[in-house]
């Protein structure tokens, strides 16, 4: 009977199977064609409507600019896939081409008549920048000269900079974009006065989440801050501005010809593809250019192969006139989706975001996002939406991350999340008070870290600590009132004040490898749980608070200079809690300038840690070794398993990989 009911499922199967359509888009189709090979649909959306479960579209090689809204769902044995015909490039553009003739305007800007609104614009495919003060350049994005700094006499509602009134511009209307206060959050506001040779403006006192409250926060002298809006900043190739009320566009193109001569195109729509309600959909092998995808509620979803590049816009950010433009972002909603293969580049607000249960992102390379530096738009975000059983958690892996303005990977919701083998970077680049990975509250309880490479976090933020002034910046966190995280196998580098934090209580690190942090001459904290008690902080949700923190955590097999108890840098108090960490100065790794963490041969590591059932399993030798990896074991190697140039056609600055 078994074998029956297994034949006549797989015939079921291959039924369906037959049954399935084969739909065809081409830049070349007509709107009345059939979507046949011969006669292919002219649009995705044409295809959108005509698909049915199981069905797949095939989309031909050309530039689409179109926004497609998905409707129809799939079922598990019959999911429905829009993908890119085999060897073709498909590019689905946010963007459109202008048809203006430009005249010249002054010096090398020209200018045209476009209705607008303009919110980003491209020429040759390369974005140009809003004018702006001061002047910003695509290959220094992460200079932090970009911004101006805020003067003596700045406080909440006032910036004070001498360098403002050097300008000779009156920036009444402009948009003052504001990295203020504890400066891990950014706003923008509209400056509703200012003289032209003055070294102050004023902005509204509206300012949401100022976490000390506005007049106990401290110092208002160390800000940073940029203008945009204004004809007058147009100073420099690359630059544009929009009059929407005289609905004149200005453009000074980088080698300051003619736009004529040129692609020019604005960008007039957010997303490439969006659904609501639909499940068991594919996307595969699509590029997206100036757009993104946005699904909410949906479910089983898969993204493969995909590439997004400028996804967003955010000229506003946390600021009441936001438009719809600027609240777009790069998500979904939903439980079983999965991110694969996929790369996300170039945007200032987050990279991607997923809220739900049982979701994956696996082999993604994502880079150069959150250029304002707030913590609301870390370059990846990964949360749960109840609390669930473990088999519920969501998992990040094998992915490479770099290039950040505040933390990249911020993950949270019960019942923890698995983050491993992740090639996590430069993060941290727009302000302070930042780790690279991030999370906190009794909702991370479960969450594991394990099997990354962490480095590259350093903030114009000074802390004093028993070994002096070191510089901000850390690797991986756990923040206030964490529970049950579990940090293990991983190698940090190369930070400021923390290499690895946790807070709270019942949290594990084990066989970490962590160095270079702090400064030669003032170490920081290498590995750091704070033992004082939990502080109340009534600007964010509060739970019971522990009169001692991390009193039954424990901390093994680290290779690590210092292990701490405050920020300080004060010794972990709790000696029971502490099993065979190395703390010399100079472990012997195989080469850290060659990424070979795993210890040399005759290294007093070697053999030296103490078994942890469920964490040291299959070590060499008498015992376990200290550190991340265990000598004579697995070399692992985190980060993407694909060679972006073969596949993107350029290899990404600053990136580190095989």
């Amino acid at each position: 009977m078994k074998r029956f009911v297994a034949a006549l499922s797989s015939l079921l199967l291959l039924a369906q199977v037959l049954n399935a359509a084969e739909f065809h888009v081409s830049p070349n189709g007509l709107a009345t064609s059939a979507g046949t090979p011969e006669q292919p649909f002219r649009t995705i959306q044409q295809a959108a409507r005509a698909v049915r479960p199981g069905d797949t579209v095939l989309i031909h090689a050309g530039v689409y600019r179109e926004s497609i809204q998905l409707k129809q769902s799939g079922t598990a044995t019959k999911p429905i896939r829009f993908a890119a015909a085999p060897n073709e490039k498909v590019v689905i553009s946010g963007a459109d081409l202008t048809n203006s003739n430009w005249s010249p305007h002054a010096n090398n800007v020209y200018k045209s008549s476009v209705q607008g609104p303009v919110r980003q614009l491209f020429v040759e495919g390369d974005l140009m920048i809003e004018a702006r003060w001061p002047n910003l350049f695509m290959d220094r994005l992460w200079n932090r000269d970009r911004w101006s700094a805020a003067g003596k006499g700045s406080r909440y509602g006032k910036m004070v900079d001498p360098e403002l009134a050097k300008t000779q511009i009156d920036w009444t209307g402009a948009v003052a974009t504001l990295n203020v206060a504890h400066q891990f959050f950014t706003w923008t506001r509209t400056i509703k006065h200012h003289d032209a040779n003055s070294e102050t403006f004023e902005y509204d006192k509206d300012l949401g989440s100022i976490t000390h409250y506005a007049d106990k926060t401290r110092p208002w002298e160390d800000d940073r801050y940029y203008l945009t809006g204004k004809l007058e900043a147009l100073d420099s190739p690359g630059e544009w501005f929009h009059d929407q009320d005289a609905k004149l566009l200005y453009l000074w193109v980088p080698d300051g010809q003619d736009p004529d001569q040129y692609s020019v195109e604005i960008k007039t729509r957010a997303y490439a593809f969006q659904g609501h309600n639909i499940n068991h959909v594919t996307l595969q092998g699509i590029f997206l250019e100036a757009c993104t995808f946005g699904f909410n509620k949906c479910h089983d979803l898969e993204i493969d192969q995909c590439h997004v590049r400028f996804p967003n816009v955010m000229r506003r950010i946390d600021d009441p006139e936001m438009d719809e433009f600027d609240k777009a972002e790069t998500k979904i909603v939903g439980d079983d989706n999965r991110v694969t293969r996929c790369s996300f580049a170039w945007g200032p607000g987050s990279a991607l975001r997923m809220v739900g249960r049982r979701n994956l992102v696996e082999d993604c390379l994502m880079h150069d996002f959150c250029w304002d530096g707030s913590l609301r738009t870390p370059m990846l975000s990964i949360a749960s939406n109840g609390k669930e059983a473990a088999e519920d958690r969501c998992l990040v892996r094998h992915c490479t991350l770099f290039n950040c303005g505040n933390a990249i990977l911020n993950y949270r919701g019960l019942p923890g999340h698995i983050v491993e083998y992740n090639h996590i970077y430069d993060g941290g680049l727009c302000c302070k008070d930042v780790a690279l990975v991030y999370t906190g509250q009794p909702s991370c309880a479960g969450s594991v870290v394990r099997y990354n490479w962490v480095h590259g976090c350093f903030t114009e933020h000074q802390f004093k600590t028993e070994s002096g002034v070191v510089p901000g910046g850390l690797g991986i966190r756990g923040d206030d009132q964490t529970r049950s995280l579990t940090v293990h196998h991983n190698v940090v580098w190369n930070c400021g004040r923390d290499g690895i934090i946790v807070k709270g209580d019942h949290n594990r690190v084990y066989n970490n490898t962590v160095f270079e942090i702090g400064t030669p001459t003032s170490p920081g904290n290498y590995i750091s749980l704070h033992s004082m008690a939990e502080p109340e902080k009534f600007w964010r949700e509060q739970h019971p608070l522990l009169l001692q923190q991390n009193r039954n955590s424990r901390i093994a097999n680290n290779i690590a200079l210092t292990i701490s108890g405050d920020p300080k840098g004060h010794p972990y108090p709790f000696a029971e809690n502490l099993s065979t960490n190395f703390m010399g100065k100079q472990p012997l790794l195989e080469d850290r300038n060659t990424l070979k963490f795993w210890p040399k041969s005759g290294a007093s590591v070697i053999d030296g840690g103490t078994i942890l059932p469920g964490f040291t399993e299959g070590f060499q030798g008498k015992a376990p070794d200290i550190g991340a990896y265990e000598y004579g074991g697995e070399r692992w190697v985190p980060g993407i398993r694909w060679d972006p140039e073969q596949v993107l056609g350029y290899r990404p600055k600053s990136f580190v990989g095989d």
